[in-house]
C-alpha cells in the first residue's frame, strides 16, 4: 500500500517508479511486542463502517426488546464477536505489518474470509432486520433476498465457486501486488474478500432466511471441497522459488531479504489454519445438524402421544 512518509513507520523506502515519480513505502520498524503492538492504522472510514454496523445491530436488539421479543444471544455474541474480528484484521497491527510481511496479510486474509463472515452470518442479521423494519421497509427486503440476484447469490456454489476464483485470481495476479502499492486497490481487495467470504457463508452457517435452503449434507460437502482447492493454492506458493510479490521483495531490511520465508510462512499458514477452520466449521455445522434432527424427532414423538392420548 502507498503509504505517506512517516505515517506507520519510522522509515520511507524508495519502491518503484509510478507515474513518472518515485513511490515512497512507509515501512512499520521491526521489534518486540511492545513496538508492533503500538502500530495500530485507524481507517476512518473503516472505522466508522464497524461502528455504524454495531451501533444498528445494538438499535434493532434494543427495539425488539422492547417489543417483549429477544434475539438468542448466541447471535449477539456472534455477529458482535465478527465485528471484533474485523477490528483486529483491519484496525490492528494486523494491518500495519501486513503491507511488509506476506504471513501477517494472510493471517488478514483468514480473519477476513472464514472466521469474521461466519460470525456475522450466525448473528443472524437479516432475520433481526425483518423483524424490526417498518412494513414497507420489511417487503422491500423479503423482495430483494427472493430477487434473481438474490436466489442466484443464495446458491451454495455461487458461493464456493467466487471464494475459490477470488483466491486464485488475488494470489496468482498482480492484484496482489497493487494492492500493496495502492491503497484504493488495497480498500478493494478487503472489501472483495470480504464480500465474497460472506456470500459463501451465509448459506453454510447462516440462520436468516433463504430462498435456498441449503441441506446440512450439501454445507458439509461445500466445506469439504474447500480443503484441496486452497490447498493446491498454497502449494503454488510454497513451492515458488522466489517472492512472488516485488514489492515485498524490495522492502528494506528485514523485511526485504525474508520475502521468501515469509512467503513459505503464509503458505503453510494457508494450509493448516485454513483447513483447521474449516474442520471446526464441518464439525459446528454437524452438531447442527444433529440437534435440528433430534428436535424434530422430539416434535414427532410429541404428536404421535398426543395422537394415541386422544
Amino acid at each position: 500500500m502507498v503509504r505517506g512518509a512517516g505515517k506507520l513507520g519510522s522509515q520511507t523506502w524508495p519502491d518503484t517508479w509510478k507515474d513518472g515519480a518515485m513511490v515512497m513505502v512507509a515501512v512499520p520498524p521491526s521489534g518486540g511486542a511492545g513496538v508492533v503492538l503500538g502500530r495500530w492504522a485507524f481507517d476512518p472510514v473503516v472505522v466508522l463502517a464497524i461502528a455504524a454496523a454495531g451501533s444498528a445491530y445494538a438499535a434493532a436488539l434494543i427495539r425488539l426488546r422492547r417489543r417483549g421479543v429477544a434475539m438468542p444471544r448466541g447471535a449477539a455474541v456472534s455477529f458482535f464477536g465478527g465485528l471484533g474480528v474485523l477490528v483486529v484484521a483491519l484496525v490492528s497491527p494486523v494491518d500495519a505489518y501486513a503491507d511488509v510481511s506476506f504471513s501477517v496479510h494472510m493471517a488478514q486474509h483468514l480473519l477476513l474470509t472464514l472466521l469474521a463472515p461466519p460470525l456475522l452470518a450466525l448473528g443472524a442479521p437479516v432475520t433481526l432486520a425483518l423483524r424490526v423494519a417498518p412494513p414497507r421497509a420489511a417487503r422491500g427486503l423479503s423482495a430483494a433476498l427472493g430477487s434473481r440476484p438474490g436466489i442466484f447469490l443464495a446458491r451454495p456454489v455461487v458461493g464456493w465457486v467466487l471464494l475459490v476464483g477470488v483466491s486464485y485470481a488475488v494470489h496468482l495476479s498482480s492484484l496482489f501486488d497493487a494492492a500493496l502499492r495502492s491503497s484504493g486497490v488495497h480498500a478493494f481487495e478487503h472489501a472483495l474478500w470480504l464480500g465474497v467470504a460472506l456470500i459463501y457463508w451465509w448459506p453454510i452457517v447462516g440462520r436468516d432466511p433463504s430462498p435456498h435452503p441449503v441441506r446440512y449434507p450439501v454445507r458439509l460437502l461445500s466445506l469439504f471441497l474447500l480443503m484441496p482447492a486452497m490447498s493446491f493454492l498454497a502449494v503454488a506458493i510454497y513451492t515458488g522459488g522466489a517472492p512472488m510479490y516485488a514489492t515485498y521483495a524490495s522492502l528494506p531490511a528485514p523485511w526485504g531479504p525474508g520475502a521468501l520465508a515469509s512467503q513459505r510462512d503464509a503458505a503453510v499458514m494457508m494450509w493448516l489454519v485454513g483447513n483447521l477452520g474449516l474442520v471446526v466449521a464441518m464439525l459446528i455445522v454437524a452438531g447442527s445438524w444433529k440437534r435440528d434432527d433430534d428436535a424434530r424427532q422430539r416434535r414427532l414423538e410429541a404428536r404421535e402421544d398426543a395422537a394415541a392420548r386422544a
